[in-house]
């Protein structure tokens, strides 16, 4: 089924039916500079609990990689703002006509999300309809329903004790922490879409000020059309290393400068970690520079370590296979993985529940746990060369949206727990 839209500068044309291939615009905002999370934000949804909000960046993720199109919201609606928005950002209208077809390229900038690395890249999902759930608020009558006085899952980091932390967390929490205290790592955090990268950073830089680690974070912001280079990390190393000093014009002498400053920074006793989230969006010039950051010097001392945190598009990105010019970065730099929860599930919601005061044995059936891991929406059946493979989806991020919905669900129809039932249901 084919949907009519109109779009400004591009007239009335038809948007082709979710596929499960990529669309080409993805692409066209790759091309165009243009962030995912800028349109998600004009994306203003219609209807349903989140009615007035801009759409989820999960959301939008599945509408890029899958055509996927949200429930709350029109079509039209959403066809129209992109197209509209494209125009205003001085999209030719060519490219705006196109970027609704499915995109056949199989490349890092259009592949789909949850492929992981060493699965077969002809395979195709199964399932093409597990998708990630949208997220929804606890409804006041769930939160009536249950005795609960806030939600568990909204601000539900308020300090350490608040992380759920499985083995792989553990490790990866450890490797950025261990990178910060030291020069000379080279890491690559890779996780899904809510898997807990940003919790982790955040759980890092919390921990350097609670330990009282003399250690410079340095993040460099780049927003709109911006594509993140080689000067502008030089202008946040700069900006914080040395904050009342002017960068120099060019680029040879900003570099001299960026690496006078590390030197004498280092010197007097601090450490250094350049930390870049959204490194999946990174162009492979910029990977490619990252290596003279981290090359940087004082005799046999590193002075930089390099924390990159992406979605898996990021371990594209990182096959020197595909980026074989890249081959001498991609080496040295070492990936580590948040996974799901699987078998965790149960662990990590008891942590939710208790830490708000609540008795999750209250509120889920123990049969519910196993129907949250083998929910149809929370895997996917991939195609390898030694057969099907179900590949787990239980992200926290996910985990949190199933759980919202069978708790309103459950206080809808005055069930007294939330049972299997409810949750195979939503």
């Amino acid at each position: 089924m084919e949907v009519p839209t109109k779009g400004k500068g591009t007239g009335t044309r038809l948007a082709t039916q979710p596929a499960p291939a990529p669309i080409r615009l993805k692409a066209t905002l790759l091309r165009h500079g243009i962030r995912h999370d800028e349109v998600a934000d004009r994306l203003i949804q219609a209807g349903g609990s989140r009615a007035g909000q801009p759409l989820s960046r999960s959301a939008f993720t599945l509408l890029l990689n899958r055509g996927w199109r949200p429930s709350h919201t029109p079509w039209p609606q959403i066809t129209a703002a992109i197209e509209t928005y494209l125009d205003e950002r001085g999209v030719p209208p060519d490219e705006i006509a196109e970027i609704w077809d499915e995109d056949t390229v199989r490349h890092h900038s259009t592949k789909p999300l949850n492929t992981r690395l060493g699965e077969d890249r002809s395979s195709r999902p199964a399932n093409e309809n597990a998708i990630e759930i949208e997220p929804e608020m606890l409804s006041a009558q769930a939160r009536r329903h249950f005795s609960l006085f806030r939600d568990p899952f909204v601000d539900d980091v308020q300090g350490p004790d608040d992380l759920f932390m499985s083995a792989d967390q553990r490790y990866v929490r450890e490797a950025m922490f261990q990178a910060s205290k030291s020069g000379g790592w080279f890491i690559a955090v890779v996780g899904e879409s809510g898997s807990g990268k940003t919790t982790l950073r955040r759980e890092t830089i919390d921990r350097i000020n609670r330990e009282h680690v003399p250690a410079v974070v340095i993040q460099p912001k780049w927003f709109g059309k911006t594509v993140l280079n080689a000067a502008h990390i030089c202008y946040a190393i700069l900006g914080d290393v040395r904050p009342n000093e002017s960068p120099k014009r060019s680029l040879e002498a900003l570099a001299r400068q960026v690496e006078k400053a590390l030197t004498e920074s280092s010197r007097s006793g601090q450490s250094h970690v350049l930390m870049i989230e959204e490194a999946h969006d990174l162009n492979i010039q910029t990977l490619k520079y990252l290596k003279r950051f981290w090359e940087m010097e004082d005799g046999f001392k590193k002075l930089l370590s390099i924390v990159l945190i992406g979605q898996p598009e990021l371990d594209e990105k990182l096959d020197e296979r595909r980026y074989f010019e890249a081959r001498e970065v991609i080496r040295r730099c070492e990936v580590v993985r948040l996974l799901p929860l699987d078998n965790q599930v149960g662990d990590y919601l008891n942590l939710k529940f208790r830490r708000i005061g609540a008795d999750p044995a209250a509120i889920l059936d123990p049969a519910a746990i196993d129907a949250i891991r083998m929910h149809p929406k929370l895997s996917r059946t991939v195609r390898g060369k030694g057969g099907n493979e179900v590949i787990s989806l239980t992200y926290p991020l996910v985990v949190n949206a199933l759980i919202t919905r069978a708790m309103n669900e459950a206080a809808l129809h005055g069930a007294p727990k939330v049972t299997a039932d409810i949750i195979k249901g939503v």
